[in-house]
């Protein structure tokens, strides 16, 4: 595990970036609080997607161009 102040991430961003992307747990410190800095992962990208397709469907329904099934329906 790396342990790094918020000022040494600014002076060596690309290094600790490099060591977590390399797997490395990092560990950013501050006044505000405690950081963990890992890389986003295929899930990540796969769960944000979802959740756009889900947010742009519930606007749809919301501006009357998409009928959605009541939830009596989706649920079993």
């Amino acid at each position: 595990m790396i342990v790094v102040s918020a000022r040494e991430f600014r002076e060596n961003q690309t290094k600790v970036l490099t060591a977590a992307k390399g797997g490395q747990a990092i560990i950013l410190t501050s006044r505000l609080g405690h950081f963990k800095i890992t890389p986003v992962t295929e899930n990540d990208s796969i769960i944000e997607n979802n959740m756009r397709e889900a947010i742009a469907e519930v606007k749809e329904h919301m501006d009357g161009t998409r009928k959605l099934p009541a939830a009596k329906d989706v649920i079993f």
